[in-house]
């Protein structure tokens, strides 16, 4: 589903080889309430797992990749809240980032074809089809 919705960031390479090692890549977090995106965000943050409660707006941290070819690497990842009143929102996100990622609770089946929708309805918005595409990862992970 994801490699039909976005344009390549490097042509034959890995994505990783394209990052700056010195500069603060903008990262925007989405996904479903509950999908797990601010337990993601603070087990790259502080590398542990934390209590979190329902994010009502959003939570921004600058986080600095440890490990392979992002090792040095910062990133400010924006978590974005999933209520379905918030996601009309999501665009003013994702206006000139430099990736999306979005969270799938992978355990959560009920609400896999609204990921699948929000997903979607977010990487075909006109904001995100400049040339300058952001890359999109989708991470599929259940945090519980």
């Amino acid at each position: 589903m994801g490699a039909t919705m976005v344009k390549p960031l490097v042509k034959n390479g890995n994505l990783l080889d394209a990052l700056p090692s010195q500069a603060t890549l903008h990262v925007v977090m989405l996904g479903l309430d509950s999908a797990g995106k601010t337990t993601a965000l603070y087990r790259l943050k502080f590398d542990q797992y934390l209590n979190t409660v329902p994010t009502i707006g959003f939570n921004c941290e600058k986080v600095q990749g440890t490990i392979g070819k992002a090792k040095g690497v910062h990133f400010l990842v924006w978590d974005v809240g999933g209520q379905e009143k918030l996601r009309p929102l999501w665009r003013s996100y994702t206006r000139c980032t430099d990736g999306i990622l979005f969270v799938i609770d992978s355990v959560d089946t009920e609400r896999m074809e609204e990921a699948k929708m929000e997903l979607m309805r977010t990487a075909k918005c006109p904001d995100n089809q400049a040339d300058l595409n952001p890359p999109a990862k989708c991470l599929a992970e259940s945090f519980r």
